[in-house]
């Protein structure tokens, strides 16, 4: 592998750069140290840097799997004026949708539960209780929605669209823009 090859190894890497550029070092010192070396020091030379890319691209694939994993999780909200039946009817609209793995109601209170959770608790994960005691009542009580696991294979954006078209559906966010938005009341 030369230099350029081991630069553009790099750039698709999605990993730190200094643990990028260590091993890329490392690679590169052992390749330098091992020319003219006899046929089994060039073999082990190989394999050292056929493991070093390996791990390179496990950490960029566990990586790519996250990111995939975010966008095949769907967060479907419904319009706050719907009865229990509505919701419910709409939920099973969504479980017919072949591409569509899976699919679980979640609550305002349980979205409320999630939110104080995951931003209003201190260091030692306990409730910041003088943030949610200021609460009279739930702010995400209107928050509710079926979260959706789309198939691997499917095309998320075609399962997007075809949630939209669901009389009731409001809005339909995935996991990372939902993140994005994380600071305001759905």
């Amino acid at each position: 592998m030369n230099e350029k090859d081991m630069l553009n190894l790099k750039a698709s890497l999605t990993m730190p750069s200094e643990m990028t550029d260590a091993l890329i070092k490392k690679c590169d010192d052992s390749h330098r140290q091992h020319i003219g070396c006899t046929r089994s020091g060039r073999f082990r030379s190989l394999c050292a840097a056929a493991a070093a890319v390996f791990c390179l691209f496990a950490a960029g694939t566990t990586s790519f799997a996250y990111n995939v994993y975010q966008e095949k999780q769907l967060a479907v909200f419904m319009e706050a004026d719907l009865s229990r039946e509505e919701i419910d009817h709409i939920g099973q609209e969504i479980t017919r949708i072949e591409e569509i793995s899976s699919c679980q109601y979640i609550s305002g209170d349980e979205a409320w539960a999630e939110f104080k959770a995951a931003y209003l608790t201190d260091e030692n994960g306990a409730e910041m209780t003088g943030l949610t005691a200021s609460f009279k009542e739930n702010p995400l009580a209107d928050s509710f929605n079926y979260r959706v696991s789309v198939r691997l294979n499917a095309d998320t954006q075609a399962v997007r669209e075809q949630l939209g078209r669901l009389p009731g559906v409001r809005k339909i966010t995935t996991v990372r823009e939902a993140e994005k938005s994380a600071g305001t009341i759905q």
